[in-house]
């Protein structure tokens, strides 16, 4: 009723183009969603260049412990807002259709049959509890519904509250999360092919250390998955 009587007063718009929303719209509006550019495959985390269903690139296998992503588009705009929206502006149901979209499209690539199951990256304790959630979390528990792979949650701990890497360098970056993960169960890890789940992959360096203690743990391979890329 509270709610009927906020949006009497004040009419929810999209948080895309800020056009009011009709009745079944919620969030985002509908021609919004339907014009989001979707990315058509899964690329190279390293040249950006799109990969086939090998999911290597021959070129850049030897440039980063990732051997691919899956990103539902470019860090355009629109994917800005709606990343936001959902962080920082506590709209979890943005971040679950979101993560819904993105676990669709692990399936209907045939990725998801490929692999194990999902890790979200951590956040440190602290910026969890400031934050109220992990977005990465939220995320990878909706592709789980999506491609039926288990969410292993806990397995990768943040042990460094690290500087925020927005205005940082693309080698700051790899220096900031050095050493800022480790795996709270070692052991499970031997031999599993895993998807790392976050919300926007820049530089790569994040995904990058965190595929590294997984393959440095044993793991057979390690993907990332994001709901958008920064194409820098």
């Amino acid at each position: 009723m509270k709610e009927a009587i906020v949006d009497f007063v004040l009419p929810p718009v999209c948080i895309v183009c800020k056009k009011h929303l009709s009745p079944a719209e919620k969030i985002v509006c509908h021609v919004c969603w339907e014009n989001l550019a979707i990315l058509p495959s899964p690329f190279c985390p390293a040249c950006k260049s799109f990969l086939d269903k090998s999911l290597s690139c021959r070129g850049c296998r030897e440039e980063t412990s990732l051997c691919a992503a899956r990103s539902l588009g470019t860090f355009d705009d629109y994917f800005q807002k709606l990343i936001h929206g959902f962080k920082y502006q506590q709209k979890i149901s943005l971040g679950k259709r979101l993560g819904k979209t993105l676990g669709e499209k692990l399936r209907e690539d045939k990725i998801a049959e490929k692999f194990d199951c999902l890790v979200p990256v951590p956040l440190h304790s602290a910026r969890k509890r400031d934050r109220g959630f992990n977005q990465s979390e939220i995320l990878a528990l909706e592709m789980s519904e999506a491609t039926d792979l288990p969410v292993l949650k806990k397995l990768l701990k943040r042990t460094k509250n690290t500087k925020d890497q927005t205005k940082l360098t693309p080698q700051e970056r790899i220096e900031n999360v050095k050493g800022a993960f480790v795996l709270t169960d070692p052991e499970i890890v031997a031999g599993t092919r895993v998807i790392l789940v976050d919300d926007v992959m820049t530089t790569g360096a994040t995904l990058g250390e965190c595929a590294s203690v997984l393959l440095e743990a044993g793991a057979e391979r390690v993907i990332g998955a994001t709901i958008a890329v920064a194409l820098i």
